[in-house]
């Protein structure tokens, strides 16, 4: 795109749409997000709290928020356009009819962009011709060791695998298994690995392994849930970028690392710390006892960790 569309309707409320809402908004764009739950990353059993202060972030900026029992846009059209002396003829305005559960809503934008996610493309490819195993839309069908299942002959890396996190950095992590275990030898498998993910609005967004009590709910594990706020974090206050959290995620009555959300502006260098305590069996309250630069925006993590260390202290009499 070389202009600005006025209007700009996007289908999905996923990491892409989310991050390009709050890019155009912020050019100037006038933004509607169409999603399907009542609030943000609810179908990915993401923290209640994060969704809810994202959202509100994000209609500061200016977004607008079509939320709620959306069962499908039943119709895409060009309209014609009005001749307003302005030169946007390279933006066709677009009518956009949505079908929600109790009402009917009628749009129009200049730019429709649909963010619904992806599914593997893997039904061309000749698969069956070499014996590797498919499900049509979800992918290749692999063992732990990145081989597929009916054929060990054949690896498969990335977007086109069944049941991974279709990230950049999976596809790459993988692809440094896969060399692994092909040519030399190895047996790093796929379960070993623990994969964090960022949405990079302002601010960002990172998640690790159970990222929320409601999904550990969903898996029927207990835990417990230690908060780190950056409303008094020095670095946080100092760049004015104050608003978010640290949230990590252990089973009950243990310091065990299970996961993690965190909202801040350097969320995706934060989760690093967690994503490696979980690799390594690291507990949270050894993060709590390690020492971490000043002034950070990290520092919540380690405060997590404080709080668990707090959580044992007996109590004075």
């Amino acid at each position: 795109m070389e202009m600005l569309p006025p209007r700009m309707i996007i289908l999905g409320a996923g990491v892409i749409a989310l991050e390009m809402a709050q890019v155009f908004a912020t050019f100037g764009s006038k933004v509607t997000v169409i999603q399907r739950s009542e609030r943000l990353f609810q179908s990915k059993g993401g923290d209640k709290e994060a969704a809810e202060l994202l959202q509100n972030i994000l209609e500061r900026d200016g977004v607008k928020f079509v939320t709620g029992n959306t069962k499908s846009v039943s119709t895409i059209r060009k309209r014609k356009q009005e001749n307003n002396g302005s030169n946007d003829s390279e933006h066709p305005v677009i009518g956009v009819k949505i079908e929600t559960k109790n009402k009917h809503v009628d749009l129009e934008c200049e730019c429709f962009l649909v963010a619904t996610g992806r599914t593997a493309n893997v039904e061309n490819l000749g698969l069956k011709k070499a014996g590797v195993d498919f499900t049509e839309g979800k992918g290749i069908k692999v063992n732990d060791l990145a081989q597929s299942v009916s054929n060990p002959n054949v690896y498969a890396v990335g977007d086109c695998v069944e049941g991974v996190p279709r990230l950049t950095h999976m596809s790459g992590e993988m692809a440094k298994l896969v060399v692994q275990n092909s040519l030399f030898k190895d047996d790093w498998k796929l379960s070993s690995l623990v994969v964090p993910a960022v949405m990079y609005t302002e601010p960002e967004y990172a998640t690790v392994g159970i990222a929320s009590e409601d999904m550990a709910k969903e898996k029927g594990i207990e835990v417990d849930v230690y908060r780190a706020g950056l409303e008094h974090n020095d670095r946080a206050i100092l760049e004015s970028a104050n608003e978010g959290f640290c949230k990590v995620i252990c089973k009950a009555g243990t310091d065990e690392i299970i996961g993690a959300t965190i909202v801040a502006e350097r969320a995706g260098e934060m989760v690093n710390e967690i994503s490696l305590a979980i690799k390594n069996n690291v507990g949270l309250r050894a993060i709590g006892r390690n020492i971490h630069s000043y002034p950070t925006t990290g520092e919540a993590v380690m405060g997590c960790g404080v709080q668990y260390i707090n959580s044992k202290w007996d109590t004075l009499n």
